[in-house]
C-alpha cells in the first residue's frame, strides 16, 4: 500500500526490502533527483504511540548505515539523497486514518 500511494505522490520505487548486513530498509524511491530510503510504519491504535515514533536513534543508525552501502554500490551515487518514514494508522475495521510521509525524518 505505501509503494502504490507514494507512487502516486511521483516517487518511482526501485527497491523493496532492501537488506544488506547493516540492516534493512522497506523502500527505496527516487522522487525527483533525490534519492529517498523510506521506512514505513504502521499502527492499530495509538497505545504504544505514533507510528514514526518507533524510528528510535539505533535504527537511524542502521537506517543510515544502508543507505551508505546502497550507495557505494551504485555506480554513480546521487549528490542528493534522504531517508523518508512513512507514518500509516488505521482505525476500526482496518480503515485508512492517516498516511503520511515525513520527508527527511532521519538526518544523515
Amino acid at each position: 500500500m505505501a509503494a502504490e500511494r507514494l507512487a502516486n505522490r511521483g516517487y518511482r520505487i526501485i527497491e523493496r526490502n532492501f537488506r544488506t548486513r547493516e540492516g534493512e530498509v522497506d523502500l527505496i524511491a527516487w522522487d525527483g533527483p533525490v534519492l529517498a530510503f523510506i521506512e514505513v510504519k504502521a499502527r492499530r491504535g495509538r497505545a504504544y504511540g505514533l507510528p514514526e515514533e518507533s524510528i528510535t536513534a539505533t535504527k537511524s543508525k542502521r537506517l543510515i548505515a544502508v543507505a551508505y552501502a546502497y550507495m557505494q554500490e551504485m555506480d554513480e551515487p546521487p549528490e542528493d539523497w534522504r531517508i523518508d518514514a512513512v507514518a500509516i494508522e488505521f482505525g476500526m475495521g482496518h480503515a485508512l486514518r492517516r498516511f503520511d510521509v515525513i520527508k527527511g525524518a532521519v538526518e544523515g
